[in-house]
């Protein structure tokens, strides 16, 4: 019945009738439902019984992981953040130290429903904006150029919202994927002929265009208004100070202040007071604390300390015993502790289930992982590329933390604090494990030679920890990391086919 009814609507549409020119649009909703009935005649090409929208929806479901933690997460730090109850926020923070306490904390008093209900207002209207828009600019597209729309926008759709924060205006939704599909697709001839990653160049025009409202506090609810003042009102009635207070910081936003005389021996010395002899540099603290008591007449223990007397140790002048910060710094040295060593929000067990704040689809390396199962399963997504990008942004990250924590002064404890983050804290932080999954192995921006695959992530890797951690005004590498490799995957395809070509030659002549 419905290829029945498909095909008489496609009947007002044949050669020589009036409707002809709009053919692109009522063809896209049959070869929705149905396999297309001619063979892609340009890139990309499907070598695989399954045609190239079948393909793109195997992304999809991939996806589906994300999506849903995006969902669940949005509305939970929605619903936490813009209660004004301070001590709702306390047994929030209390409950995410472990599994059983997080979901007894999500599921008692139907929150789980109220999560929901705020995560879906949150994210639904962008993706909608984002099909919409997008869709439109793709019928568009076909109708004037005479061609069938093609199925690339059912992926780049959803993954666009994914990597946005909850709090992007709508109108600048529609500017941002009116932006990649129209200047970094079709301009280029469409879905296969486009150079750069769209879902990534539609997030980098607005980064670059609106760098305020995708930076900074945007990473809860609908209305960073409301939460600041929820905030305030938290920490007014709980009585906390600017130091103590509840914040709305993503991890990123801790570990990449521009400040460069925030020392790890600052930031070190502050963990050591919460979490003791697991600091790796505690004993230098230890000698330095006993220097400034002497000088000072101070009687202070290191684990004992109070935040003004921690405070007056570390912004002393160096010459009475102090750590030489500036107090205006103080309070960035403070929020970096927590994503160096996790000692409160971002622990290693909330930055890999997603526990956290940030880009709505990014927050969880689980849910990434899961997709990537899927892709490497079904051959859809590269696990050279996946691999190749892994290990090159944890060997870099390990280069530089072994640089910073092995050279310099004191064996480097005067170093940028942000040089000496752990390795695998940066592959779980951020967009690194959503970028490595579904952004690096785009098949039409990426290379498409084994050889090549490796190159490509493994400089990807590289180029991320590198922007991440000497580059600390621009707070993450990823996005920028996988255009740069996009722009150079030509010439990574055309060297790794001279390789190729020259190894056969090699091996046929002797």
């Amino acid at each position: 019945m419905l290829r029945r009814f498909l095909d008489f609507q496609l009947s007002f549409f044949e050669k020589g009738k009036p409707l002809h020119s709009l053919r692109p649009l009522i063809s896209a909703v049959d070869t929705f439902c149905y396999e297309a009935p001619l063979n892609t005649q340009r890139a990309p090409f499907i070598r695989d019984a399954i045609d190239l929208k079948r393909w793109m929806f195997l992304v999809v479901i991939a996806l589906l992981p994300a999506t849903l933690m995006a969902i669940w997460n949005t509305g939970l730090q929605k619903m936490v953040y813009t209660s004004g109850d301070y001590q709702l926020m306390n047994e929030y923070l209390l409950s995410s130290h472990s599994i059983k306490g997080y979901f007894s904390f999500a599921f008692q008093q139907s929150r789980a429903f109220t999560i929901l209900k705020e995560g879906l207002l949150a994210f639904l209207p962008i993706l909608i904006i984002s099909y919409a828009v997008g869709g439109l600019a793709e019928g568009i597209s076909a109708v004037l150029r005479k061609h069938e729309i093609s199925e690339g926008f059912l992926v780049t759709g959803i993954l666009y919202p994914l990597i946005l924060p909850p709090t992007i205006p709508y109108w600048m939704v529609a500017l941002g994927v009116l932006f990649g599909v129209v200047i970094g697709k079709e301009l280029f001839g469409g879905t296969g002929m486009n150079i750069l990653n769209p879902a990534l160049l539609c997030r980098a025009f607005l980064f670059f265009t609106f760098p305020g409202k995708m930076t900074g506090d945007i990473w809860v609810g609908t209305n960073p208004n409301k939460v600041i003042d929820s905030l305030k009102f938290m920490n007014t009635t709980a009585g906390l100070n600017e130091i103590d207070g509840y914040t709305q910081a993503s991890p990123l936003q801790g570990f990449n202040t521009s400040i460069d005389d925030i020392k790890r021996i600052h930031v070190d010395a502050l963990a050591a007071n919460t979490v003791g002899s697991k600091v790796a540099t505690y004993e230098v603290i230890q000698t330095h604390l006993q220097h400034w008591n002497q000088l000072t007449g101070q009687k202070t223990e290191l684990g004992h300390l109070t935040m003004d007397q921690m405070k007056a140790f570390i912004t002393g002048p160096i010459q009475e015993g102090g750590l030489g910060l500036l107090p205006g710094n103080f309070q960035a040295a403070h929020a970096a502790v927590d994503t160096l060593y996790g000692t409160s929000k971002f622990t290693d067990g909330n930055l890999f289930w997603g526990n956290i704040v940030g880009s709505m689809g990014e927050t969880s390396t689980f849910a990434c992982l899961l997709g990537a199962l899927f892709l490497i399963y079904t051959g859809i997504g590269s696990w050279r590329t996946m691999l190749s990008f892994g290990i090159g942004a944890y060997l870099t990250a390990l280069l530089f933390h072994f640089f910073s924590t092995h050279f310099g002064m004191e064996s480097g404890i005067w170093n940028p604090a942000r040089f000496a983050m752990s390795a695998h804290r940066h592959l779980l932080m951020g967009g690194v494990a959503f970028g490595l999954v579904f952004m690096a192995t785009d098949p039409v921006s990426s290379p498409g030679t084994r050889l090549g695959k490796w190159i490509y992530g493994t400089l990807i890797g590289v180029v991320t920890i590198t922007i991440r951690v000497i580059n600390p005004a621009y707070p993450e590498g990823v996005m920028l990391a996988i255009l740069f490799g996009n722009v150079f995957a030509p010439l990574i395809d055309y060297y790794s086919v001279r390789h190729y070509r020259r190894r056969v030659t090699h091996v046929s002549s002797s």
